[in-house]
């Protein structure tokens, strides 16, 4: 895998995602919905390209996510996934970009959703659609690694779960992102460790 100080590159971390396949969950009653999880190649190193909900939304006003959304209809996660990008940020992601997928994690809102990360050039020209994104910031990887997550064990209609949370320049990053978080450092550290 990485040496220390050695760049992240789309097949260190395609290797890491392909370790572990991702566990696919459904949910009767539940619809489907996709998240991009943009993995930057920023000049300061790999970082994560967050989004802040505006404030006016009904559900998750203010909190940090990741692009995403509902699946429309025929459309597959991928599709979803690209499309939810480009809408809410501007962000144009070509489909040979993903890299893989991580595990789906249920909302309290009655969906699944199947996060794809995609390893994203930077910087790049965003476009915020008001009506959905306030703000978008990015973290290096390096910088949430340094964190150690809060854990909440709450208990759900999908049975007991782990919610993580980073705290990070200010910011609260948990709930459903928190855990997409989670799953994405553990993976990338599963792998190193193996090297």
């Amino acid at each position: 895998m990485r040496k220390a100080g050695e760049s992240l590159t789309i097949e260190h971390l395609r290797r890491a995602l392909a370790a572990r396949p991702a566990e696919r969950l459904e949910l009767r009653g539940h619809d489907r919905a996709a998240i991009l999880v943009p993995l930057l190649d920023a000049p300061d190193g790999p970082a994560l390209l967050f989004t802040v909900r505006a404030p006016h939304l009904s559900r998750h006003a203010g909190q940090v996510a990741f692009p995403g959304g509902r699946l429309d209809p025929g459309e597959d996660d991928l599709s979803a996934a690209l499309r939810e990008a480009r809408e809410e940020v501007g962000l144009v992601v070509p489909p040979e970009a993903v890299c893989g997928r991580l595990d789906d994690h249920p909302s309290p809102f009655g969906l699944v959703a199947t996060p794809l990360v995609a390893h994203v050039p930077w910087p790049a020209r965003l476009r915020l659609e008001a009506g959905e994104v306030s703000e978008t910031f990015a973290v290096l990887l390096e910088d949430l690694r340094a964190v150690e997550p809060s854990v909440e064990h709450r208990d759900t209609p999908f049975g007991a779960r782990r919610l993580y949370g980073y705290s990070i320049a200010g910011r609260r990053i948990w709930g459903l992102t928190g855990n997409v978080v989670h799953d994405l450092l553990s993976r990338l550290a599963a792998a190193e460790a193996l090297a």
